[in-house]
């Protein structure tokens, strides 16, 4: 499990806090792009006089007869379990001019059963204002069905993310089939298609706002911990510390009050029916010396990581003349951390051209660092070798549509050392030859937002044709041990309207937060927001779980739409103690950065239990 990273991850504070909410952009039907209403006339009436609690009794401790009521601001058939986890979502909608909508997630059980799971999500109408639908839960990718949700678990304890089961490249399956599953854990090559997950759905074909309660079921691998995070949709906050149950699988209430939708609507009677494939990713923090080093830590192991465009020409595996001293900088390196131990060097391709040319240029580049870096090695220290191709990307090679990344493949066309950490942080520097990271033009701060504890407005880079200014707000960061969550939020400049299109496909639009590896167009996303140790000279990123994971919003709340709402923004990192005034320096990708404020400092030096 990542080092020092249970207690990194416990510091998502989700439970009943609000989280951000993404809104539907597409897929549903006509009928559903108004606002939720309430209950049925005849039910909306009697309940806001006497607001219904769905687990109470009456005076004469006899259960209340079955009914859609309110629980909490939030319509709910009071014949469903008692929650064991919940939060309110929140986030603007797009279909309601920008304006903020709501919703309340329950997770009603999620119990294992053997080498599966079940996961089964209640989704509560507000009594006032817009309802966030349901879809929202889906994944914003042009791969993606609109119908399906994409929902993941966190295994804290494991430092795991766990994705759906899948079928067999079917959106439905035999709800009577047993489960054939292949573990496709190691393989990065085809995306993930949430459209094929073991699951309902979350469009329905009526509005029936206020008549019945929205349920969702996603089937998983069974997670190795009794509790675990649930991952909802591409833009919230993981929901902490849901427990799993043992053998006490959920059972729908006959009632008509409560439904699943959709193509397998029915509540398949074993765990996993028809599944063929599962994947479970290791949770990485990635960090980089500001010369260019990478550094990925994965429970245990560190992974030291060089470009291979340092050591090698493109597409061949003979040293440059400059590849000797960097490797005598990395026998040091390895001299200081690896004493005693096997040290794994990786050959590590782009996608550009097949397997069939870079398994063996993989191999040979590998093998070729370890012929120069053997005779400089302690004793007691081993060398092995392995190639991996374009398999393991350390970040996306392409968008969710096809389009290259070049800056990511540059980073995936790497040779890296694995090997079991024996003394962390030997301060012993590989010189590359780089420059320090280049500086970005400073963010203006501006008067603070309501909740925010600072705010920015951010200008467009220079290659973005477009006038647009974004107030970029830090709403909290919070610490546990050595792990850091940090909440912010983006919105138009005070007085400014809603643009619904202010990060959408045009070429004349927003591109602050630079090219979305989970979205084809320039979505916001905080998974290019760094923080720089400026004192240690790394430059750290958000935690992820393989190329196709960030426990960060993938993609914003609002997609291409931006208004005076803010738009809620998550991300996780690994960082030291005892940050200093001045230390540290957020980067909004290759657009805008700033310091971090002294209050969020302060806040990072509380150890919480968050």
């Amino acid at each position: 499990m990542l080092r020092s990273y249970r207690a990194l991850l416990a510091g998502a504070v989700v439970g009943s806090v609000l989280l951000a909410g993404c809104a539907p952009q597409d897929g549903l039907e006509p009928e559903q792009e108004g606002s939720a209403a309430a209950a049925p006339e005849e039910t909306e009436s009697a309940e806001k006089e006497q607001p219904t609690d769905p687990a109470s009794e009456d005076d004469q401790g006899q259960e209340e007869e079955p009914e859609y009521a309110l629980s909490g601001g939030f319509w709910r058939a009071n014949t469903l379990p008692d929650p064991v986890a919940e939060a309110v979502v929140e986030a603007p909608q797009s279909s309601a001019g920008g304006e903020r909508a709501s919703a309340k997630m329950q997770v009603l059980s999620l119990d294992r059963d053997g080498d599966y799971a079940r996961l089964v999500l209640a989704w509560l109408q507000p009594e006032d204002g817009e309802w966030l639908r349901p879809d929202s839960l889906r994944a914003l990718s042009a791969v993606t069905d609109p119908d399906k949700p994409w929902v993941r678990l966190v295994d804290r304890e494991a430092g795991e993310l766990i994705e759906p089961l899948r079928t067999d490249g079917q959106r439905s399956f035999d709800p009577e089939a047993e489960p054939e599953v292949e573990d496709t854990s190691g393989d990065f090559e085809t995306a993930s298609l949430p459209a094929n997950c073991i699951c309902s759905s979350v469009t329905s074909g009526s509005n029936e706002a206020g008549s019945r309660t929205y349920l969702i079921y996603v089937d998983f691998p069974a997670p190795e911990s009794d509790e675990v995070d649930v991952l909802a949709g591409q833009w919230v906050e993981p929901l902490k510390d849901v427990p799993v149950s043992e053998g006490e699988p959920f059972e729908l209430p006959e009632d008509g009050l409560s439904r699943f939708v959709g193509q397998n609507s029915e509540l398949p009677a074993i765990y996993g029916a028809d599944a063929r494939y599962q994947r479970i990713t290791p949770l990485t923090a990635r960090s980089r010396s500001l010369t260019g080093v990478t550094t990925v830590i994965d429970g245990d192991t560190q992974e030291v990581t060089l470009p291979s465009d340092v050591l090698f020409e493109f597409g061949e595996h003979t040293l440059t003349d400059e590849a000797q001293s960097i490797i005598e900088d990395a026998a040091q390196k390895l001299n200081a951390e690896a004493a005693g131990q096997t040290v794994v060097i990786e050959g590590h391709t782009d996608n550009v051209d097949g397997h069939d040319v870079n398994q063996p240029l993989s191999e040979n580049r590998a093998q070729a660092v370890a012929e120069v870096i053997e005779p400089l090695l302690d004793e007691g220290i081993t060398i092995e070798t392995e190639g991996h191709s374009f398999n393991r990307p350390l970040v996306p090679n392409e968008d969710a549509d096809g389009n290259d990344l070049p800056e990511n493949r540059a980073l995936n066309r790497r040779v890296s050392f694995r090997y079991t950490v024996v003394e962390e942080d030997s301060g012993t520097e590989i010189d590359l030859g780089y420059e320090e990271i280049e500086e970005l033009p400073e963010a203006e701060e501006t008067q603070t937002a309501e909740g925010a504890l600072a705010s920015y407005l951010l200008d467009p880079p220079e290659d973005d044709p477009s006038d647009l200014r974004v107030r970029f707000d830090i709403l909290d960061a919070a610490r546990s041990d050595d792990g850091v969550m940090m909440r912010f939020a983006i919105a138009t400049p005070e007085d400014e309207e809603y643009d619904e299109s202010a990060f959408s496909h045009s070429i004349d639009t927003g591109e602050h937060f630079g090219p979305n590896p989970y979205f084809s167009a320039s979505l916001p996303t905080a998974a290019n927001i760094s923080l720089v140790d400026d004192q240690a000279g790394e430059q750290h990123f958000p935690v992820s779980a393989g190329p196709l994971h960030c426990l960060c919003t993938e993609v914003a709340a609002d997609g291409p739409g931006l208004g005076p709402q803010p738009s809620p923004l998550f991300a996780e990192f690994q960082l030291p103690e005892n940050l200093q005034e001045g230390q540290m320096t957020i980067r909004i990708a290759e657009s805008n950065q700033f310091q971090m404020p002294q209050a969020v400092l302060e806040r990072l030096g509380e150890e919480t239990d968050q």
